[in-house]
């Protein structure tokens, strides 16, 4: 008897067959031939075990092995995937489970997750409530990866599983933002929605390739120079690339329902102040006051808070925060300092407005929308404030 250990599959092959001679020959118990069977058993065993991969059950067949043990049919599934349709075609393998569908039968019939998870995972991510979110509005708007699909009716089972891709990670965050308090009586804003939106606007920020940021760039040159783009036709497009040169990203993403959002001034994870606008009023100068209006939490309050931001709604509206009211007069003293203002607050006629507008080098609808919002009626000036122009620039529907 000259044993050695198995290492090659020609080994194996000899093995195997020098273990079919004893095992024929079978014989007696304490003789040597009999020591050398159990001792090529055991060797021969080492060896598929450390070469031989059995494939893992998959999912379909760890349920039905489940079922068996607890004597349970078909119909007992619907609860923890969905519908009679749906378990026929699980345990056919026609279709994937969901992570909805995981969680039910890890916890309600104590499978295994690696057994439910093709790649083994050892525990699930913190559950996602697609309730709490407006999934579908999200999937319609590409929040989602293309690997999901483009036809809502057919994976809006997996909307948590799509919660997870989106955020990974990143639902447990605290916005860190301060909402504008505003006197309006504006109803709860969904706060969910929200961190989607402001998760959305850091995606599309993170992808651009921009400069670093230096604050000193925001200097009173610079700030004259974004100013003097109002007058021009395609100025909203020009401010977002001169924005971008310096490291600042003007992200463009209309607001979720629920909402009320106008814009928002965030710290990027990057390391640059991203500036985001949703145009929720398409007018020229609705676009000119809210942009100002978060370049001024850019340059005076951003740096106070890193990693946070600010998140702005009812923008229109007065505000009672100090930092906002400071964010509303860089914005309006940028364009029209109140000097100025005092001569232009009584100005009537639409030729007088552009007239004004001329001398200042702004847009004539920078102060209509200033005579409007001052004189809180909203009719006045309504040819002058460039009514739906805006998502026209950028594209948007």
């Amino acid at each position: 008897m000259n044993l050695k250990l198995i290492k090659t599959s020609r080994d194996h092959e000899s093995a195997l067959a020098r273990l079919e001679e004893l095992m024929l020959a079978d014989p007696a118990p304490g003789t040597t031939e009999e020591q050398e069977l159990e001792l090529l058993a055991f060797l021969i065993e080492d060896y598929e075990k450390r070469t031989i991969k059995i494939p893992a059950a998959t999912p379909a067949e760890a349920i039905r092995f489940r079922m068996e043990q607890a004597g349970l049919k078909q119909h007992d599934l619907v609860p923890f995937i969905g519908s009679k349709g749906r378990v026929s075609e699980v345990l056919s393998g026609k279709r994937d489970l969901t992570l909805a569908m995981v969680r039910k039968l890890h916890e309600g019939l104590g499978i295994p997750l690696k057994s439910l998870v093709q790649d083994g995972v050892g525990e699930l991510p913190p559950r996602i409530e697609p309730e709490a979110y407006p999934v579908k509005e999200m999937f319609l708007r590409g929040f989602f990866a293309a690997a999901f699909g483009n036809d809502w009716s057919k994976i809006k089972d997996r909307a948590e599983e799509m919660l997870q891709q989106f955020f990974q990670g990143r639902q447990e965050d605290a916005i860190c933002a301060y909402n504008r308090q505003t006197t309006s009586g504006r109803s709860k804003v969904d706060v969910n929605a929200v961190h989607a939106w402001r998760c959305r606007v850091l995606d599309l920020a993170g992808v651009l390739d921009l400069p670093d940021y230096d604050p000193e760039v925001l200097s009173k040159a610079f700030i004259q120079q974004l100013k003097a783009l109002s007058t021009l036709s395609d100025g909203p497009l020009r401010v977002r690339q001169r924005l971008q040169e310096v490291g600042i990203a003007l992200i463009i993403e209309q607001q979720l329902p629920g909402t009320f959002l106008d814009g928002a001034a965030i710290w990027h994870p990057k390391g640059f102040p991203v500036i985001a606008l949703t145009l929720r009023y398409d007018r020229l100068d609705n676009f000119w006051f809210t942009l100002f209006h978060e370049l001024g939490h850019v340059k005076k309050h951003l740096g106070t808070i890193p990693g946070g931001g600010f998140i702005d709604t009812d923008i229109d509206s007065a505000s009672e925060n100090q930092i906002e009211r400071e964010a509303d007069q860089f914005a309006l003293n940028t364009f029209i300092t109140e000097a100025e203002w005092d001569r232009l607050e009584s100005l009537e006629t639409a030729a007088e407005v552009r007239a004004a507008a001329k001398q200042l080098a702004i847009h004539p609808a920078i102060i209509a929308g200033r005579l409007r919002r001052e004189a809180g009626d909203y009719r006045k000036h309504r040819t002058l404030i460039g009514q739906g122009k805006v998502k026209e620039l950028f594209k948007l529907s």
